[in-house]
């Protein structure tokens, strides 16, 4: 949380990789830093890998954060998605919660993105064009924000480790549940 705070106060770009075991804590430092860069009147982007995942975490957001989280999936309807996107651009969700077409939206004011399980595959859009990996749009979108972006992961993929051997990525260890 420490290490991530200052890009947050900043609006400065850096990629972090969260490694840690399960039931380490990886969901609440990201929770915290997402409440930071609310209070700094910013808005937030979390990627998450399954679309099913969607109602659990924004439950979880919502204890936090109240009525401005939204989701973001291609399940929705063209109804709710317009909805999501007048409330997106009023400035009333200010944090977005999504599976792999979620790094998309519209938000504006981004101050962090979080790829939780940036490992996991489907975040790799393989049918129908156009075919991208989200956790790689993710980093490219924070780049050009001058946020955050903080890939969390159990089992981090090969890319992301590497990244992190090649100084292009922060690498932030939790050992201990």
């Amino acid at each position: 949380f420490k290490d991530i705070l200052p890009y947050i106060q900043s609006s400065k770009y850096h990629n972090f990789l969260i490694h840690g075991v399960p039931g380490s804590g990886k969901t609440e430092v990201y929770i915290k830093l997402a409440l930071e860069a609310i209070a700094n009147n910013q808005s937030v982007i979390v990627l998450i890998p399954e679309i099913i995942l969607s109602t659990q975490m924004k439950d979880r957001f919502k204890n936090y954060f109240g009525n401005s989280v939204a989701i973001w999936h291609s399940k929705m309807s063209s109804k709710e998605k317009q909805y999501t996107l007048k409330k997106i651009s009023s400035g009333e969700y200010k944090i977005i919660i999504g599976a792999r077409s979620c790094i998309f939206t519209p938000i504006s004011n981004l101050g962090l993105i979080i790829v939780d399980e940036e490992q996991d595959s489907s975040y790799k859009q393989e049918s129908p064009q156009p075919y991208y990996n989200a956790r790689d749009v993710a980093i490219i979108r924070a780049s050009y924000a001058n946020c955050p972006v903080v890939l969390t992961s159990a089992t981090p993929s090969l890319e992301s480790y590497y990244n992190t051997l090649i100084n292009k990525a922060t690498l932030l260890e939790l050992k201990e549940p």
